[in-house]
């Protein structure tokens, strides 16, 4: 029974010396710009290139993940001007928010009111 065991784990630790797995990273397709804001806004985010290894195209949950990961939680909420100007603009970042506002300094300052 010992004398199994030993040769299973030797043999188990010769091979794992010995053939080590081999990966390689496969360079990823970044789609352009209209691509994906045509896709996002035809609700066709699975024509684009898929960015995750771990989900097939036939997982059951394959169009929501490449859908959130190319067009965010408001897909289809985006309003047309919203998307020319995007597809005008050369900045594919928003600068547009407001300022966050300043945290309070516990207890000698209110929280800030926003209107």
């Amino acid at each position: 029974m010992k004398l199994t065991i030993f040769a299973t784990a030797t043999l188990l630790i010769y091979t794992g010396i010995s053939a080590p797995a081999k990966a390689e990273n496969t360079p990823q397709l970044q789609p352009a710009r209209e691509q994906i804001l045509n896709a996002c806004v035809q609700s066709q985010a699975e024509t684009l290139p898929n960015p995750f290894t771990d989900v097939p195209s036939d997982h059951w949950a394959y169009k929501a993940v490449l859908t959130m990961y190319y067009c965010g939680a408001y897909r289809e909420a985006t309003p047309p001007a919203l998307i020319k100007e995007l597809l005008e603009s050369g900045d594919t970042t928003r600068e547009t928010w407001p300022p966050p506002l300043p945290f309070p300094n516990f207890p000698l300052q209110r929280f800030p009111l926003i209107n």
